[in-house]
């Protein structure tokens, strides 16, 4: 009975031994495959905001006089034009290249007015304003570069592209080019587990854009800044 006692008490720790030497489990690395989810490569956003406006350049109307030998030139009045603030819808496609770097491609559309102010009328009359709504459509495609985070990933941006302005009948349509830089930041609402959806973001960016050609009287165009937020969803 002693033997079979000291048999017992040997086996049992041998087994507590080698438990107490074998190496404890890894932890799941949560973090590790909640990245893995978030890499996605692809993104679709939609933005609503406000396109700033800006000034257009100041003309003056003048005439000949009868002046002998030569001409003068009197003015007759002047005319300052800008495109003013108006409301704006967007939708953006983001193609991830490497880990930081996105090529990212937008549609917008806005209705600002074209106003143009006449002041200075050699007849003396009251100085008066005329607007024209104008409706703005703008095809663009750039560079992101972003600092990934847990949550709050800010970024950097910049591009180019198309811009085709009509007036309010639609009988005159002028094109253009636009160039943008700017920046914003994407904040993680959720993260998906499994699915065709990554996450969904809620996005800001505030940047200014640069209007060349489209409906204006002078080549001076002062830059607009646009400021938008909305949803980001990846995939």
């Amino acid at each position: 009975m002693r033997a079979v006692l000291l048999a017992v008490a040997c086996a049992l720790l041998g087994s507590f031994s080698a438990s107490a030497q074998q190496p404890a489990a890894e932890p799941i690395p949560v973090r590790a495959e909640a990245l893995a989810r978030s890499a996605d490569r692809i993104e679709l956003t939609l933005l609503g905001g406000l396109f700033g406006g800006g000034t257009l350049g100041e003309t003056e109307a003048t005439v000949l006089t009868n002046d002998v030998p030569t001409s003068g030139q009197t003015p007759l009045f002047k005319t300052r034009s800008s495109i003013s603030h108006a409301p704006a819808i967007e939708g953006r496609l983001g193609v991830r290249l490497t880990r930081s770097l996105w090529v990212e491609g937008g549609l917008s559309y806005a209705e600002p007015s074209l106003d143009v102010e006449i002041t200075g009328d050699m007849e003396g009359a009251a100085n008066v304003t005329a607007a024209a709504p104008l409706s703005q459509f703008i095809a663009d495609v750039g560079l992101q570069y972003r600092w990934s985070g847990r949550r709050v990933s800010p970024f950097v941006q910049g591009g180019g592209g198309y811009l085709r302005q009509l007036d309010a009948p639609r009988t005159s349509a002028e094109t253009g080019s636009v160039f943008y830089g700017g920046g914003g930041v994407l904040v993680r609402l959720s993260t998906a587990s499994s699915g065709w959806r990554s996450h969904v973001s809620a996005r800001g960016d505030a940047r200014l854009t640069w209007l060349r050609g489209g409906i204006h009287l002078d080549d001076e165009r002062s830059p607009a800044l646009v400021v938008s937020g909305g949803v980001t969803v990846g995939f």
